[in-house]
């Protein structure tokens, strides 16, 4: 551990937590916890590829394009020589295992990387199996059907995987692995080559103290992964003594309807919190829909009765439409090229009838503020059309307006939108006052603006490894944060000769009418 975690935190046990969210283990923090702060440093006991994913390097999980030449089934990429020595070494003696079985069979790596800590490590393993499984609520669901038939199956009927040591493989066993990597795991996203070069593919990693902490639709806390796989927690607001320390194990932009199914099926259990307690999801409105009766109304869904009515005259939407519009806006937007005036159809259409900042209308927006920073990246600074630059910075300002209060502190998406956000303010402002749209002292202000959410951005930004997207992106707003300020000063200098041409005109025009007089 690279900080003294246990003077941060403590592991409390209940056999439930809030109203219907049934836990073992949670978080308390033991003293105040200052926003940004490290909680915790904790290396993964199991890496390996998500459910379903493309054959890839055991070593690196990058794109695998040759086998392993001591146990001749291992997929390997170009760099990697090696993987895993325990588990090369199985794999070796597995003698009667097909060469290809791996590539026909490449979902039972992880699996199989867990029940090796048997071997490798027995206080790993058994800190892994004390982890939660949902195991009964599991039981002949369809996720348990897929592991039947991608992971048990396949590894049961070969002999070779049927004991590890004195440890004899079944298949409840394997399921009750297969639902404590689903439930626990978190995404790695800044896992590198052989020569330190970040890799696209996606790794999951199993973290026993982070899984710990409870879900909250507002979390506190923010997760950053680093090249190497080591994640480290951080406060993302100031936590109380005695507070829980939350994390949000769905998107934040999704709406409650699908922020709910996710939790319902992939960790099995109902949130209770404060935003999914509140129809209006915090004023947002990510899932009301437009009345049907008035202007201005909105609908929103109350689950105890259960019905969609209006805030403002009272009107009931019913529930055939509302699947009408939620089916259509689902199908137009999946079904969407992605090109600005296609989005900008879509966004419209259902603007009108979902709302606004309705989280299907965002998805579109987010989709539309992608294509037009690409647009604007294809263009010389001084070619790009203003009018994209504008519409992208009315994204960033709806975007912004949204997650301040739906994941308020240290925020990736925040600081994500607030890098855009900058980036489309001073091209647009340069451009606007190049053509004498705005005045110099109007730039300036707007520079200042600019600078303010870059450093913001970049306060928020920090926390992420140089081997992550957001960590290259801080690296880069470094470089335009010390560019800005130059130009700040050429502005300034810019108005101060221009107030100074304007001061030696005005006493000239004072003295020439002193001469006529």
């Amino acid at each position: 551990m690279a900080n003294n975690f246990e003077d941060i935190c403590e592991i409390r046990k209940s056999d439930q937590l809030g109203r219907q969210i049934f836990v073992r283990r949670f978080l308390v923090a033991n003293r105040d916890i200052k926003p940004g702060e490290l909680i915790l440093a904790e290396d993964p006991i199991v890496v390996g590829p998500y459910w379903d994913a493309d054959i890839s390097c055991l070593g690196c999980l990058g794109p695998a394009s040759r086998t392993c030449r001591v146990c001749l089934k291992g997929p390997l990429c170009r760099d990697c020589s090696r993987h895993d020595p325990v588990e090369c070494s199985f794999y070796e003696q597995a003698s009667k295992l097909n060469k290809n079985f791996l590539f026909d069979h490449f979902n039972i790596i992880t699996p199989l990387r867990c029940l090796l800590l048997y071997r490798s490590d027995r206080d790993k393993y058994n800190e892994m199996m004390a982890m939660e499984s949902h195991f009964e609520s599991r039981r002949d669901t369809e996720i348990w059907h897929i592991h039947n038939q991608y992971v048990v199956e396949p590894m049961l009927n070969e002999k070779d995987f049927q004991q590890i040591d004195d440890l004899t493989v079944t298949g409840e066993l394997l399921q009750r692995i297969c639902g404590i990597l689903d439930v626990n795991t978190f995404e790695i996203r800044g896992n590198m080559d052989s020569q330190g070069v970040q890799m696209n593919n996606l790794a999951r990693g199993l973290y026993p103290k982070t899984s710990l902490m409870t879900h909250n639709c507002q979390t506190n806390t923010l997760i950053a992964v680093d090249g190497m796989s080591k994640l480290r927690l951080y406060s993302s607001i100031g936590i109380k003594a005695g507070e829980l320390l939350y994390y949000n194990y769905t998107r934040v932009l999704f709406s409650t309807f699908e922020r709910q199914t996710h939790l319902r099926k992939g960790k099995y259990f109902i949130c209770n919190c404060a935003r999914c307690s509140d129809p209006t999801e915090l004023g947002t409105h990510l899932s009301s829909l437009k009345c049907t009766a008035c202007d201005d109304g909105l609908c929103v869904f109350h689950t105890e009765t259960p019905k969609w009515e209006c805030l403002t005259c009272g009107h009931q939407l019913p529930r055939e439409y509302v699947n009408q519009i939620m089916c259509e806006a689902r199908d137009d937007i999946s079904s969407c090229a992605l090109d600005s005036r296609n989005l900008e159809k879509v966004i419209g259409k259902h603007s009108k009838t979902l709302n606004p900042h309705h989280s299907l209308v965002l998805e579109a927006k987010q989709s539309l503020a992608g294509e037009l920073r690409n647009m604007c990246m294809s263009y010389d600074i001084h070619n790009v059309p203003r009018q994209a630059l504008k519409r992208k910075l009315e994204l960033c300002e709806e975007m912004l307006q949204i997650l301040r209060v739906l994941d308020p502190g240290v925020s990736r998406l925040t600081g994500i939108a607030l890098y855009e956000y900058h980036a489309a303010l001073v091209d647009l402002s340069r451009r606007n006052h190049d053509i004498g749209e705005i005045k110099t002292p109007e730039l300036l202000e707007r520079l200042k603006l600019s600078e303010a959410a870059l450093k913001e951005a970049i306060g928020m930004l920090v926390f992420e490894h140089r081997t992550t997207p957001e960590g290259q992106l801080t690296k880069k707003a470094m470089c335009e944060l010390k560019e800005l300020r130059e130009y700040i000063q050429k502005v300034q200098a810019m108005e101060e000769d221009e107030r100074t041409d304007r001061q030696v005109r005005g006493k000239c025009n004072i003295n020439v009418g002193k001469c006529k007089k």
